[in-house]
């Protein structure tokens, strides 16, 4: 299959990501198929597209020719994923994180779809190989992990398995280009691949900044978004769901490090059912949907955003030296997948001794391994490796 030859694209799930993936397919002129177990999922993801299509016009981003051409038949919604997907040359799966849920899709997916389709899943976090070796055809199948909304995020990870083909990883990246993405690359497959990797262990940061210390949620944010950020880590979290962000931090306690595990109130608030904006309420209260207003009272100055970046360099390094990608990648992600500078365009006017001496203090006092700095810090490898 070449990539000039793509009509079509079966989104499996219409969910949040599911539909929003469909949205990207729709805009560059691909008809989509998109299948859920439910019709009220199918009819909420339809109502969102053409909500979203609106906005996107009021605002002069798309054309009404771009709807029109939609609404003549472009969307295709359908029960039954068997039928959504065997004529498919290629499909891309947005189930919810649990390994249990994609293995049994792809499972699905292996005895209905064309022996040559490439099937693409886009989880955030989990081993694309293991996900592979739930079908007979592992080369045919990668990791496309687009950033939440996909509309409006320009980043998508295109991740390799132990099993993915050299053709199969070119028809994912090709396609991501096609559809005026910003393509990065994961050679290996890790837990949480470049950009969530690299923002993992902040978040078991500011979990214990708020457990421990006593920190404001808001005052996290509020001194996070002085530097330039559009959007706090809480309130990141809150938006994407607390569910999904504490069921990967259990992911990763299995299998990167048992330093992670959800935080005290981050648990406390999946136990209550507030998951942050889809019950309306986590961290902060989501009034119709609509973004927190936050107190500016709440800002102390006692939250050091250096910190965070101290962090995500840490933990980008350790990519670095696995082979996962290179420096400017990991500045990259952060930036079109975070909205935020990248760690090491950050760091580069500080001191090695100073960056190792601040992580070796905040592994040593909250007793995680994960803070510790690498040979690549301590070395100063980040001031001359560009």
């Amino acid at each position: 299959m070449q990539i000039n030859e793509l009509k079509t694209i079966t989104v499996v799930g219409a969910g949040l990501m599911g539909s929003g993936i469909a949205q990207v397919g729709l805009m560059n002129g691909y008809t989509v198929h998109l299948t859920d177990i439910s019709e009220v999922s199918l009819n909420r993801a339809i109502e969102n597209i053409y909500k979203s299509l609106e906005k996107l016009v009021s605002k002069n981003i798309i054309t009404p020719a771009v709807v029109s051409r939609i609404q003549s038949g472009k969307l295709v919604v359908n029960l039954s994923m068997e039928e959504a997907i065997k004529n498919s040359d290629f499909i891309i799966e947005a189930v919810p994180e649990d390994m249990s849920i994609k293995r049994s899709v792809f499972s699905i997916i292996n005895a209905n779809a064309p022996e040559n389709a490439v099937i693409a899943t886009n989880t955030s976090t989990m081993s694309i190989t293991s996900i592979a070796l739930s079908t007979s055809r592992p080369g045919n199948i990668l990791g496309m992990h687009f950033f939440n909304p996909p509309v409006l995020m320009k980043l998508v990870e295109v991740i390799a398995s132990k099993y993915t083909t050299d053709s199969t990883l070119k028809f994912g990246c090709e396609f991501v280009n096609k559809i005026g993405k910003t393509l990065i690359v994961a050679k290996k497959d890790t837990p949480g691949f470049i950009a969530n990797r690299i923002a993992a262990p902040v978040v078991i940061y500011n979990g214990l900044c708020i457990d421990i210390e006593g920190f404001d949620p808001a005052d996290i944010d509020l001194s996070m978004m002085k530097i330039g950020q559009k959007m706090g880590p809480i309130e990141l979290a809150d938006y994407s769901g607390l569910d999904v962000m504490n069921n990967v931090q259990r992911y990763y306690h299995e299998y990167l490090s048992t330093d992670y595990s959800p935080s005290k109130i981050s648990q406390q608030l999946q136990d209550d059912n507030k998951l942050g904006k889809k019950t309306g309420s986590g961290y902060y209260e989501w009034k119709d949907g609509k973004r927190p207003v936050l107190d500016p009272g709440k800002y102390s100055g006692e939250y050091n955003p250096e910190i965070s970046f101290f962090i995500q360099a840490n933990e980008a390094s350790k990519l670095i030296e696995q082979g996962v990608c290179s420096l400017d990648d990991c500045d990259k992600a952060m930036v079109y997948g975070y909205n935020s500078q990248g760690p090491f365009d950050y760091i580069q006017n500080y001191e090695p001794d100073y960056i190792t001496s601040i992580l070796d203090a905040i592994a040593h006092r909250y007793k995680k391994a994960i803070f510790r700095p690498t040979t690549f810090i301590k070395e100063g490898k980040y001031l001359h490796s560009r």
